[in-house]
């Protein structure tokens, strides 16, 4: 199949065409496509380049008020963004690079976006001016009575804010001398400790230095606090500030169990981090460790593979070159902690760069080599997760090949697409619980697929999709050229039967109002052969002049774009026994079912000579129904059957049937 589709129930479709959105910022450095989503209603795709992000909203770029196209500066080298790993929550974009800090990009409003570093100190600030004075009360009346001596005492304090989960370093030491306020309620001595007010702050913990640490004594909403001889509890001592990205930036990124998770750095190539629970950029460790801490977790392996993908399923799985490993609190359903980690090895095949697929419950990925597919689920019975080489049965379509970008529509027809490193576009069909996988390859006329991502939007009718935004590489007019293009939804009309809504060109325009006879707004398109679908009947071989396209008839709705070109062919027929096999063959009667078909052709012989089956392209009308044809008289080994769409109009084949006749 090229341009052909797989169903999940059977049978094939023609894709759908692309419509054109605008060109890339720079040809010679193409960008990436990244998804944005907030929710299934609110989604944007990020042309990500050198140096600048751009944004695209159901089919449109954001403008400025000035209509220029609204951006965003950013640090990365246009080979840097290629290698960037990135994770959202609700309206923030956390993205990694081992060459790059980590950053935010926030959105405030549809052109109200923000890239700001991550700062990983205390999200509030330590006390200031922090004192403690002792109050002797008749103490001092005792002499040198044993037990009544002397004592230095070591205080230190910390601010607490609810809303950010977050308590702050602990201040200065404040020191002071006081007699023993072990006996407080004989004599009545204490100290009283003081500080400033720290904005944002709900309350204060106070820390007293006991047998060479410090243990929470309490707790207050004031800016006093009087030490009658509380207990430290040195079980619950203060946070100690971490920054283990200063200068060792890490490679990607993830969110596990209320953790923000990073992972692969340059210097630490095998070493996983993961934030206090709750705070997603809080890498403090308390003295001793509490379960909420944040968590070091080292690889422990053979080979020195950089981390580089962090996917969170039941358990947190780790993607390097050459393995993938399990992170888990060790028994099935135990929360991570710091003393509670362990991390185990699943698999010893190793991930490319390209970012692997969560689909369902199963995770799709690149082989190290970057030319096979695997998926990885977890095996009850063995208890480790493992998975199937999915590029096996197609495994032409791979070798020589890298996989370079990938993404997952999974509503309506569950298809994967992949871009190849030649520009091919390739699509699998994956549906596991259904134990279905089948690929399909795609081209574009003029042009080379070089990035996709797919987003939520919603369709005219009213049907929220997943829709694949691409970029693509394109030969216009002798000229190189980068267009963003989105692929159209299948769906015709709210009972997916009319034909006047079809939209199977690339690097299409859609013109609906008044009858016309001539359409324009084709510049990007200029000196191209091009096909139209007006009013639901398909023409092919016009030619976009000064921008415009003289129709052969008129019409009032009109899309227009470069022409698309599907072709279905059969498997060789085996008819049963192995000697019959080696014999030539005529098939002599095609029967095809068609579901909402207009335009299409049958051959034998490669399309040397083909029949029309079913309604023309011309007719406006569609077939959905067993259509018979004798097809030109052709003798060969194998029976085959090619079927073509060479109009731009709706094809669905569910079946092909033939009277075949059997030479000696």
């Amino acid at each position: 199949m090229t341009n052909f589709f797989v169903h999940v129930q059977g049978g094939a479709s023609n894709r759908s065409g692309m419509q054109f959105i605008g060109a890339v910022k720079d040809v010679a450095n193409l960008p990436r496509l990244v998804p944005f989503i907030y929710n299934n209603t609110q989604s944007y795709v990020l042309e990500m380049g050198g140096g600048y992000i751009r944004f695209i909203s159901d089919g449109a770029y954001l403008t400025n008020t000035d209509g220029s196209l609204y951006e965003v500066a950013t640090p990365y080298a246009v080979a840097d963004v290629w290698n960037i790993r990135w994770v959202q929550s609700a309206d923030v974009l956390t993205i990694a690079h081992p060459s790059y800090p980590l950053y935010n990009l926030s959105r405030g409003g549809e052109t109200d976006w923000t890239l700001s570093e991550i700062s990983f100190a205390a999200g509030i600030a330590a006390p200031a001016g922090v004192s403690a004075a002792a109050t002797n009360g008749n103490a001092g009346n005792t002499g040198t009575t044993p037990g009544i001596s002397s004592v230095t005492y070591d205080y230190v304090v910390t601010a607490v804010s609810i809303a950010l989960n977050s308590e702050s370093n602990v201040s200065a030491t404040a020191s002071v001398t006081n007699y023993n306020i072990g006996y407080y309620t004989e004599y009545g001595n204490y100290n009283t400790v003081d500080w400033a007010a720290v904005s944002g702050a709900d309350y204060y913990n106070i820390y007293r230095k006991y047998a060479g640490s410090y243990g929470l004594i309490g707790s207050t909403t004031d800016l006093t606090f009087q030490d009658a001889d509380y207990e430290p509890d040195t079980a619950i001592g203060p946070p100690t500030h971490e920054d283990p990205f200063s200068g060792n930036n890490p490679a990607c990124v993830s969110y596990f169990q209320q953790r923000r998770v990073f992972g692969g750095s340059a210097s630490d190539p095998q070493t996983i981090w993961m934030t206090r629970s709750g705070n997603y950029t809080n890498m403090d460790v308390a003295n001793p460790v509490k379960d909420d801490d944040a968590i070091t977790a080292t690889i422990a392996s053979q080979q020195v593979n950089q981390i580089r993908h962090i996917v969170p399923m039941a358990d947190l799985i780790i993607f390097t070159a050459g393995s993938v490993w399990k992170v888990s609190g060790g028994d099935a359903g135990k929360v991570i902690t710091p003393g509670n980690v362990t991390v185990t090895p699943q698999m010893f095949v190793g991930a490319a760069d390209t970012l692997p697929l969560p689909i369902d419950q199963d995770v799709l990925f690149v082989e190290s080599k970057g030319s096979h597919v695997r998926d990885l689920q977890y095996d009850y019975y063995a208890a480790v997760y493992n998975g199937t080489d999915l590029s096996v049965l197609a495994d032409h379509l791979f070798y020589g090949y890298t996989i370079d970008d990938w993404r997952f529509a999974q509503f309506p027809f569950n298809i994967v697409w992949a871009v190849r490193s030649d520009g091919t576009l390739l699509g699998l069909t994956y549906l596991k619980e259904q134990q279905i996988w089948a690929w399909h390859q795609h081209t574009t006329t003029n042009g080379k697929f070089r990035a996709v991502t797919v987003v939520p939007e919603e369709t005219e009718n009213g049907v929220v999709e997943d829709t694949a935004y691409f970029v693509v590489e394109r030969t216009i007019n002798g000229e190189s050229v980068a267009y963003v293009e989105r692929l159209r939804t299948r769906q015709l009309g709210a009972a997916n039967s009319d034909i006047t809504k079809s939209w199977f060109v690339d690097a299409g325009l859609q013109y609906t109002g008044a009858p016309v006879s001539t359409v324009s707004g084709l510049s990007h398109l200029e000196g191209e052969t091009v096909s139209a679908c007006i009013d639901g009947r398909g023409y092919t071989g016009l030619t976009v002049t000064n921008g415009a396209v003289i129709l052969p008839v008129a019409g009032s709705t009109v899309t227009v774009g470069l022409p698309i070109t599907a072709h279905l062919q059969s498997l060789p027929l085996d008819l049963g026994q192995p000697p019959q096999f080696s014999r030539r063959k005529r098939v002599s009667k095609i029967y095809t079912t068609l579901y909402n078909t207009a335009g299409i052709e049958v051959s034998t012989d490669g399309g040397t000579r083909t029949r029309p089956v079913g309604s023309a392209a011309t007719s406006g009308t569609l077939s959905s129904d067993v259509q018979f044809v004798i097809p030109a008289a052709n003798w060969d080994q194998y029976g085959k059957i090619d079927v073509f769409q060479n109009y731009p109009l709706p094809c669905t084949v569910t079946g092909l049937d033939v009277d075949v006749e059997v030479g000696n």
